[in-house]
This record gives structure tokens, sequence and C-alpha cells, in this order.
């Protein structure tokens, strides 16, 4: 059993190399090249960062109790995966030494590096009183945002842990790593200071999601498909559909960078 379920995580990896393949190499990353850029690049990219919490709350809120009166979910291994990485991206350390989400600490780096927040201020200001797609639409979500954020509620829409587990894995961490460390190696060459804060994130993702949540994240699709072929089968398709998705949201980034004068 152990051997088959090894396979069947080796082939899902497999399967997807391509698309992973392809986002690692995206024109994207050596496109960010001044101050405006990463602007751009940021004013889309927190998006993804709000809606990633979206896809770990979904999975919390259905292998551990979030409701009361408590009741035992019986799957302590899954519980224990999800609380470590919940912990993590809710509560983590930023530079200064405060405990905040990945998704403030963002919030504040875009503050520090002059990038607009107005967008995603009205977004979630907009969602105290409005549904999702209701809150996309008056907030002057840029449609590319949109677009990407809807894909993701596609799936979590459909309340099948499995795939909602895909997208957290490898339409997020497991490529995370390779997808971060060139933004940070083109903004270490040309900081000016001010994203500091930024290369903190950046920093602080890559290390938690190569040594430690890329791993759980695996493990947890692991224990949800089990020896479930059709499962495994789905899970294949959502994780390139997932990534096809993101490498379609980096393309219209790099649209609208191109569209700055140069300086």
């Amino acid at each position: 059993m152990f051997k088959l379920l090894k396979n069947n995580l080796l082939n899902i990896l497999d399967e997807t190399q391509n698309e992973r393949d392809e986002l690692k190499k995206h024109p994207l990353y050596k496109s960010i090249r001044t101050e405006k850029h990463l602007h751009i690049f940021m004013e889309h990219h927190v998006f993804a960062v709000w809606d990633f919490m979206s896809v770990l709350k979904s999975l919390q809120r259905e292998f551990t109790c979030v409701q009361i009166p408590w009741r035992p979910k019986n799957n302590g291994t899954l519980s224990r995966l999800l609380n470590e990485i919940v912990l993590a991206e809710e509560s983590d350390v930023d530079r200064f030494g405060q405990h905040l989400s990945h998704f403030e600490i963002y919030y504040h780096a875009m503050k520090e590096a002059g990038a607009n927040t107005k967008n995603i201020e009205n977004f979630l200001d907009q969602l105290d009183n409005s549904d999702l797609l209701s809150s996309l639409e008056k907030s002057n979500t840029p449609k590319a945002a949109k677009e990407f954020v809807l894909d993701t509620f596609k799936y979590i829409n459909l309340n099948a842990p499995h795939l909602t587990a895909t997208i957290f894995t490898l339409g997020r961490e497991e490529i995370i790593p390779d997808m971060f460390r060139k933004i940070v190696q083109d903004l270490n060459n040309n900081s000016t200071g001010k994203f500091k804060s930024f290369i903190y994130y950046l920093d602080r993702h890559i290390g938690l999601d190569e040594d430690e949540h890329t791993p759980l994240a695996l493990k947890m699709i692991k224990e949800i498909c089990g020896d479930d072929e059709l499962k495994w089968r789905e899970s294949i398709d959502c994780g390139k559909n997932i990534i096809r998705s993101r490498i379609k949201f980096w393309d219209q980034i790099l649209s609208e960078i191109k569209k700055t004068k140069p300086n």
C-alpha cells in the first residue's frame, strides 16, 4: 500500500511537470525591473495571497472542527498537518518581530514599497456586506486578479477536499519556491531600501514552503486521496488547470507591465 501511495504522489508531480516548468520559466520574473513594475505585480498578486488563505481555511474547516459546540473529526494526522500550516500562515513573525498573517505582512510590504493598496482594501471592505463576485466587481479589482480568484473558488465551491488540497499544494506551495526565488534575486540586485519587507516576505515564504509546507502539503494529498485512483486522476487534472490559471495570471500581469513607459 505504501509503495502504491508513493508512486501516486510521484505520478502527480510527474504529470504536472510541464506546467510547473512553464511557470518556472515565465518571462514575468525578468520583466520586473523598476519600482513601477513591482507595484503592478504586487497590486495584482496581493489577491492571490488573499485567496490562498481561503484555500487553506477551506481545508481546515473540512478536517478540523471550527464550529461550536466542538466535535472530534477523527483524523488527527490531517488536523495536525493543517493546524501547523495555519499557525505559520495566519500568525507568522514579520521583520519587526510582530505576529501577523502572511497576507498582512504582504500588505504592509506594499505600503512600504509605495504600491497602491486601495483596491485590496476596498475588496475586503466589500466582503463585509457582499458575496465574492459582487465584492470583486464593486472594488475595482484588476481583471486578471478577478479571473484568478474566481478560478480558485470554482474548485473550492465543489466541496471536494482532494481538489482543494491539490490547489493548495500544486497551485500554491509546491510552485512557490522556484517562482519567488527569481523575484528575490532581481530585487536583491536592485533594492533601494523600499523593498525590505517584501524581500523578507519572499525569503520567509521560500524558507517555510521548501523546508516545511511543501512536504506537509504533499503528505496531505496522500492522506486524502489514499488508494482512490479516481481522486488521484482528478487531482492531476485539477493541478494542471490551476497551474495554467497561474500562468494566465502571470501573462496578464506581464501585459500590464509592458504598457508602462520605459524609464
